[in-house]
């Protein structure tokens, strides 16, 4: 998750010459990608640690213990909506830019730009919101 956060964050301004080799928005995607397979995985660890926990199958973890004091249902949905807002008003500017060009074809490399990110943040507001209530719900038993 974070090497495709960086790796999005250094492709987002422009293409980047690395050795020769043109990175560009099919680059972007894949980060776009690991960002979310990397927050899948997380997600899913976490998951399943809190249901190991609260069978009885692993003993408490402090460490967990200390992290959900901080991630609870409501940051999550504060978070979860942030984006998705964020992701909203991107998918807004690039029907804009579409209608700026009479809704005809568009440069899909300037396109993807804006399209990439704001598609990830939708993407992943909506796995936050439904994580959170998930996690929610797991530790009613832990309670």
């Amino acid at each position: 998750m974070i090497l495709g956060l960086l790796v999005g964050a250094y492709l987002l301004p422009r293409p980047r010459l690395v050795g020769g080799i043109v990175f560009d928005v099919h680059t972007l995607l894949y980060a776009a990608m690991a960002i979310i397979i990397g927050f899948q995985a997380i997600v899913f660890a976490t998951f399943s640690k809190v249901f190991a926990i609260s069978e009885g199958l692993l003993p408490e973890d402090r460490r967990l213990d200390k992290v959900m004091e901080y991630v609870t249902l409501e940051v999550g949905l504060i978070v979860g909506v942030i984006l998705i807002v964020l992701g909203l008003a991107g998918s807004i500017y690039a029907v804009a830019f579409w209608d700026e060009h009479s809704f005809g074809p568009l440069d899909p490399v300037r396109t993807l730009r804006f399209v990439i990110p704001a598609v990830t943040s939708l993407m992943l507001g909506c796995q936050i919101l439904l994580s959170s209530f998930f996690l929610s719900i797991l530790g009613l038993r832990r309670r």
